[in-house]
């Protein structure tokens, strides 16, 4: 029998710890997510009985992205509907993809035709680096709220055969995200749309999830982290599961929020940001979730990269041909660039970040609300009516 359960209940300490992410970060990490726990708790399912190669895709002809030793433990997430080949993943989360089932012992508990059909193709980065000038990119040529929605209403029309919910949001980022200034209020209750009533409607549709907290939100959390399990919880996520794909699973959102670039500047090359924010969108759009990706506050102190980062940001919304919310352009006209005294975090509200009130609207985080309520008006109203 291969039924075993365990719980990750360490942070690795004795992992490294990278990309310079805060203290805040680990006191995160160990929220209690008790609802969760039994599916926290839930092993691997399957034994490789030797050296299996793992590809992108339920079919020899696609990418191979690994290779798993004999006796390693697997994860089963899903299966091709001829339910002869299974997506799963090394319990470190280190291998992730498609394998055949007549090279794994699976435990007999487990029903394979139980498992959810998927087609996903998992991310394959480009086998020899793509060379990208973005020094073309006018950020202000993008519009700050997006006029073309590009594919998402076929991304929302896959997310609901896969059991997403229309009413649930996601937000993924660093602590501009994580704050509780940034789409709480509208959850709590707690707002003043002045003359901007007619945002009502989906503030009704999507509240419910504006204050819930996000498990691929937090404070230093880079692109590469959120694509590491040893930055998930413990308590909320499966073994080797990365922050953004238990995000996805617990909360199965229509939409996601996502802005990355004020914590990659310090510490991504260039050329990773955009792989790894590439990789973002794609599980994203794999898990029939529709990307919003945002443009992110400058840093005072490193405003060149802030551009290039930037162009990068808008350059992979043009190619995923997804919603871009221009937030640089929408606090290029606020005092200090919508950031507060340090220079690189947004401005807090006179009063409250839900009053969208004109003394408010000169601060960043208020900017910030109104413009991402704005943008998910626009998508709610044209891509998932």
């Amino acid at each position: 029998m291969l039924k075993q359960h365990f719980l990750v209940i360490s942070l690795r300490k004795h992992a490294p710890m990278r990309l310079g992410l805060s203290v805040a970060l680990i006191a995160v990490l160990l929220l209690p997510f008790a609802s969760n726990l039994t599916e926290a708790q839930s092993g691997f399912q399957a034994l490789t009985h030797y050296a299996v190669t793992i590809y992108s895709g339920p079919d020899r002809a696609n990418h191979i992205v690994g290779v798993l030793a004999p006796e390693a433990k697997v994860i089963l997430e899903t299966r091709n509907a001829a339910a002869n080949w299974v997506l799963g993943r090394s319990t470190d989360g280190l291998v992730r993809g498609w394998m055949e089932i007549r090279f794994l012992d699976i435990d007999p508990d487990t029903s394979v035709v139980n498992l959810l059909v998927s087609n996903e193709i998992v991310f394959v980065p480009a086998e020899v680096p793509v060379v990208r000038t973005y020094d073309e990119i006018n950020l202000d040529q993008y519009p700050v709220i997006p006029t073309d929605l590009g594919r998402a209403r076929q991304i929302f029309e896959q997310g609901l055969i896969l059991g997403n919910d229309p009413g649930v949001i996601a937000k993924i980022g660093d602590c501009i995200t994580e704050s509780e200034r940034f789409l709480y209020p509208f959850g709590w209750n707690r707002y003043n749309l002045g003359s901007y009533t007619n945002l009502q409607a989906v503030i009704d549709h999507f509240s419910a999830s504006f204050s819930t907290n996000s498990l691929a939100a937090y404070d230093g959390l880079v692109t590469n982290a959120a694509l590491d399990p040893v930055f998930s919880n413990p308590l909320a996520c499966l073994p080797g599961e990365s922050p953004l794909r238990c995000e996805y699973r617990v909360h199965r959102p229509a939409v996601a929020i996502i802005m990355f670039g004020a914590q990659d500047l310090l510490f991504t090359p260039p050329d990773q940001f955009d792989r790894n924010l590439r990789q973002i969108v794609h599980e994203t759009i794999q898990a029939g979730i529709i990307p919003i990706l945002s443009t992110f506050p400058g840093n005072l102190a490193l405003w060149e990269p802030s551009i290039q980062y930037n162009q990068i940001v808008i350059q992979i919304a043009v190619d995923y041909q997804i919603p871009l919310i221009n937030l640089w352009r929408a606090l290029e006209t606020l005092p200090n660039y919508g950031l507060n005294d340090d220079g690189r975090h947004l401005s807090v509200p006179v009063t409250e970040a839900g009053h969208l009130t004109p003394e408010n609207l000169a601060r960043g985080y208020p900017m910030r609300n109104l413009v991402t309520l704005q943008t998910l008006d626009v998508v709610w109203r044209e891509a998932m009516y």
